[in-house]
């Protein structure tokens, strides 16, 4: 069965009047019942924050009329027309959504079907109307999928009822968006004729899986079957937990195989799903579509290498490893997607911008603290910059008897990107042991993760003196020691 799947939001699809205040979503699922024929599923839900609730004996509660009619060549071939309550409620400042599930026989062909909603208990709002068009194909005798039906959840039944399928109460979701709330996607599918074309008792798999609606790539993690024996209708109930799926377009695709693991046929269904902090995952990089944004304009390797060797000083762990396993590669696209996801994941509003501050960061550390030919990212001063930001006060002595020039950085507080951990009142102390006026290497540090050195006050101090007793922690008898008292006592 082919169907043209519209997500039909009535707020914004059908451009509501003012005085239009139903808000719902409709959608629709074909099926096939051998010896019947085809029929289509509809499903509305209504929000109920947008009915107008009624007392009865009791409590409150919201009435809908919903009409549809199912036209071929301007005729009414199927119609119906009824009314839709809400649950009754006590309360009316917390209406609850309430949803609708119908069932109606189609034969093949092509239906413009016409979609009317109106409050029943509000005279003064007009009736939201939608016109979509629906496909029935004609049934062959060939291994066949019906439409997709997703779920907002899906529990035993204990009393059969309109949502009930294969034993199981399905209640229907009528939205192909998944907001960063919903942690499950449910749905529900039968496979046709697996008798007729494999034989009885014939083994064969459902297989399912998610996959980037751009690249059609597998997201890694979310592919898994189940084995099945032939029949007439064999439905399939499957769930994946999305809690890990970043914000993207993706395809749920669900496959019938047979025994020898050939592909028979296929299905998939759209759906977008909205989570702004999840992280786009390194091992589904693959699936990251860089068409049109701001890393596609960039196609020399060794500039994004470089792009990507700017992002070690803010990289977690998981991210520099990837850095350090993929820096050699000429894959551009890869790089370019590693780069676009690097940003999303930090900015998902507007990685663009994200990008833009920090280049700027760079290019400054690139300009005050290069050393050599090295660019200033790659220094230690450079690396803490742009690692923990501006240092909140900075000393720098250039001349102090016996001392390499150094200099002392304070941060009041600091984030590690890499671990994400909070520390306060950490100095860090540089030092210029070759004396050519730029290459400032990190001497000792009192923050975690930092290099640490107990003997720092020596080595600085070793200029013109050697103090090669191992022992010795601290300078004696030296001129001018101010370094220590800087360090423990910032300015």
């Amino acid at each position: 069965m082919k169907k043209f799947f519209y997500l039909v939001v009535f707020t914004t699809f059908l451009g509501l009047n003012a005085y239009s205040n139903v808000k719902a979503n409709f959608n629709y699922a074909l099926f096939y019942a051998p010896g019947k024929g085809s029929y289509i599923e509809t499903y509305l839900s209504v929000t109920g924050s947008s009915v107008a609730f009624k007392k009865q004996k009791i409590k409150f509660q919201g009435k809908i009329h919903v009409e549809i009619n199912f036209t071929q060549d301007g005729k009414s071939v199927l119609a119906n027309a009824y009314n839709l309550l809400s649950p009754e409620i006590a309360d009316t400042t917390n209406k609850p959504n309430f949803i609708d599930l119908q069932r109606y026989p189609l034969k093949a062909g092509t239906y413009q079907v016409e979609i009317k909603i109106g409050d029943a208990n509000d005279a003064k709002a007009e009736p939201t109307k939608g016109l979509l068009t629906i496909v029935v194909v004609n049934q062959t005798d060939s291994v066949h999928i019906s439409d997709i039906e997703l779920a907002e959840s899906v529990t035993k039944s204990e009393i059969p009822s309109s949502i009930t399928k294969s034993g199981y109460d399905i209640v229907p979701y009528p939205l192909a968006y998944f907001p960063e709330k919903m942690d499950k996607l449910n749905f529900y599918v039968e496979a046709y004729n697996t008798l007729k074309q494999l034989g009885a008792d014939s083994k064969f798999l459902f297989t399912y899986y998610i996959e980037s609606a751009e690249m059609k790539e597998i997201v890694t993690g979310y592919h898994t079957f189940a084995k099945h024996k032939s029949e007439e209708v064999v439905p399939l109930i499957g769930q994946f937990d999305i809690t890990k799926i970043s914000s993207g377009n993706y395809n749920l695709v669900i496959e019938v195989r047979n025994g020898t693991n050939e592909l028979m046929t296929q299905k998939k269904l759209a759906f977008t799903r909205v989570a702004p902090h999840v992280a786009i995952g390194l091992q589904n990089l693959k699936s990251v579509d860089t068409a049109g944004t701001f890393i596609s304009k960039v196609t020399n390797p060794d500039t994004l290498r470089d792009y990507i060797a700017c992002l070690w000083p803010i990289s977690t762990t998981s991210e520099r490893d990837w850095q350090y396993n993929q820096m050699n590669s000429n894959n551009v696209k890869l790089m370019q997607q590693y780069i676009y996801a690097f940003w999303e994941n930090r900015n998902s509003s507007n990685p663009e911008a994200a990008w833009i501050v920090y280049k700027k960061e760079v290019k400054k550390v690139n300009k005050e603290y290069r050393c050599g030919g090295q660019p200033g990212y790659m220094s230690d001063r450079g690396r803490v910059y742009l690692q923990y930001g501006a240092p909140g006060n900075a000393q720098q002595v250039s001349s102090e008897p016996n001392s390499y020039p150094y200099e002392i950085w304070q941060y009041y507080r600091i984030k590690d990107p890499a671990t994400g951990q909070f520390q306060s009142n950490k100095k860090f102390i540089f030092y210029n042991p070759t004396l050519d006026g730029k290459c400032f290497t990190l001497l000792h540090s009192d923050a975690r993760g930092e290099t640490r050195d107990d003997r720092w006050q020596i080595k600085l101090k070793q200029r013109n003196t050697q103090i090669m007793d191992l022992d010795q922690t601290t300078p004696r008898g030296t001129y001018g020691d101010g370094a220590s008292d800087l360090f423990n006592n910032p300015r």
